[in-house]
């Protein structure tokens, strides 16, 4: 039987949505089936996505590139996914997702 659709936010996917959409899962998820990326990040690790997406947000902005919009709100899925998970506050939160930290 197939799961529900799976979340926008890759940081939310549990083993099933990676192997439903055919993409090799990180290692961590294999060893803990029913977690999430994100459930597990460390505090560095959250920090070093959020640097790496903002840097990704950029390149694809100074390209012009049409994926621009859909990476973007991927990107606010995955903060709001670790909201609600309590690894990111909802300041941090609110101000990482603030149309003026997102225009590049």
């Amino acid at each position: 039987m197939s799961r529900m659709k799976r979340p926008l936010s890759e940081l939310a996917w549990v083993l099933a949505d990676y192997q439903e959409a055919g993409i090799e899962p990180p290692a961590r998820i294999i060893s803990n089936p029913e977690l999430t990326e994100g459930a597990m990040m460390t505090a560095e690790e959250i920090e070093e996505f959020i640097k790496d997406s903002i840097a990704t947000l950029r390149i694809l902005s100074d390209k012009q590139s049409p994926r621009l919009a859909e990476i973007t709100e991927i990107y606010k899925a995955d903060l709001a996914y670790l909201v609600e998970v309590g690894s990111l506050g909802e300041d941090d939160y609110n101000e990482l997702v603030h149309p003026d930290n997102l225009r590049f």
